[in-house]
């Protein structure tokens, strides 16, 4: 068995067949076209087991750049995880994942970003995290109101929006990095939105003078039988304006009822979204810290900008269990894999460590990380 990255457009089509014939129907396009990113030759990141030259196991993996305030964090995402039924259950998974996490250290990049949960993940470090409020709207119920400036306008977007889009999206704190062609495309291509059999919508707040106010990328139903509801995918802009926008949706497209989720610091969004259902759970999949002291490192503009007496004399050491050695003044803990996770990306974080130690990191911690199941999901 040969495992190696995928290096031409001919590997890489025979890797969306073998992904296409275990994640979608006749009713769905090709994986292909909704996570181009996954199968590209010129980014050349994803991996494949061949066996006598065909290719019978593949792990889609794609760079990204997660922005959070001014740090700009390296990162991978992994996707579209398939091994044909022949050849399952003989840990070829587990040897494309220790090359995968090889090709992580090399390329610099501390933190996978994990579409699944199966123990093949947890059982290498991965595990679930953050805090996700998902709000439930229903037809019949009236959207909280906004407070939209004079003269302002509720539309879909237009082919003159890219600039003013562009400039709302690369405005929040917390995102991944996205040019205009890449927001552009990921909007086109119905990623994760096609898995449930829906299609992007996108509307905007215009405001008096032509600025765009706030923006929302909407997946609605393109079929009488989708695998899951109407569904907000990405956002942008005024927190405050996005109830009138959703609520132009629900009335445009004729939805019955809207999924709506909020990461935890979306403190704005969360009090404007005041008075719809929720339900609180961990992030979409999850994720694996690779090397804690390089993302430490990474994350160090952000913590500093926080905190910047205690983000300068934090310290953190990675461990040969994979857990993690905790120092700040003097006061130290040592941290499971999970309780490290936990400790960067819960806001509840379940770790042991003393009450002095757990208080000063809290000041730092957890960061406000980027929604993980929007346009840029793998």
């Amino acid at each position: 068995m040969e495992i190696r990255c995928l290096l031409t457009q001919k590997e890489l089509d025979e890797a969306a067949k073998l992904s296409d014939s275990i994640f979608r129907d006749s009713e769905q396009g090709s994986m292909q076209t909704a996570f181009s990113h996954v199968f590209s030759e010129p980014l050349g990141q994803s991996y494949g087991a061949f066996d006598d030259g065909k290719l019978v196991s593949f792990m889609g993996l794609v760079p990204v750049v997660l922005r959070i305030g001014e740090a700009k964090l390296p990162a991978y995402s992994l996707g579209s995880v398939c091994t044909h039924p022949d050849y399952r259950g003989r840990g070829t998974a587990s040897e494309i994942l220790a090359l995968i996490f090889d090709h992580m250290n090399k390329a610099g990049a501390p933190l996978l970003l994990v579409s699944g949960g199966r123990s093949l993940y947890t059982r290498a470090g991965c595990h679930t995290f953050g805090q996700v409020h998902h709000y439930q709207w229903e037809e019949g119920q009236p959207f909280p109101s906004s407070s939209l400036p004079e003269g302002a306008i509720v539309r879909e977007l237009a082919p003159t929006d890219w600039f003013r889009l562009h400039k709302l999206a690369r405005g929040r704190f917390s995102r991944y990095e996205q040019s205009l062609w890449d927001l552009a495309g990921l909007i086109h291509a119905n990623a994760l939105s096609s898995c449930f059999k829906l299609t992007h919508k996108v509307v905007v707040a215009q405001k008096a003078d032509g600025d765009l106010l706030a923006f929302a990328v909407v997946g609605i139903p393109y079929l009488d039988n989708p695998k899951r509801g109407p569904h907000l995918f990405e956002w942008g802009g005024a927190a405050d304006a996005i109830p009138a926008l959703l609520n132009y949706a629900a009335q445009a497209y004729g939805m019955k009822q809207l999924t709506i989720p909020v990461p935890w610091h979306e403190e704005q969004l969360v009090a404007a979204l005041e008075g719809l259902p929720r339900k609180t759970g961990k992030a979409n999949g999850t994720i694996c810290i690779t090397d804690p002291e390089r993302l430490l490192d990474e994350l160090r503009p952000y913590l500093m900008s926080v905190d910047a007496k205690t983000a300068a004399a934090l310290q953190i050491k990675r461990l040969e269990n994979g857990g993690t050695h905790v120092s700040l003044d003097g006061s130290a803990a040592t941290l499971s894999v999970q309780e490290t996770i936990s400790l960067f990306f819960d806001p509840d974080p379940e770790i042991d460590a003393p009450e002095p130690l757990k208080g000063r990191l809290a000041s730092l911690f957890p960061i406000p990380f980027p929604y993980d199941a929007g346009l840029n999901y793998v």
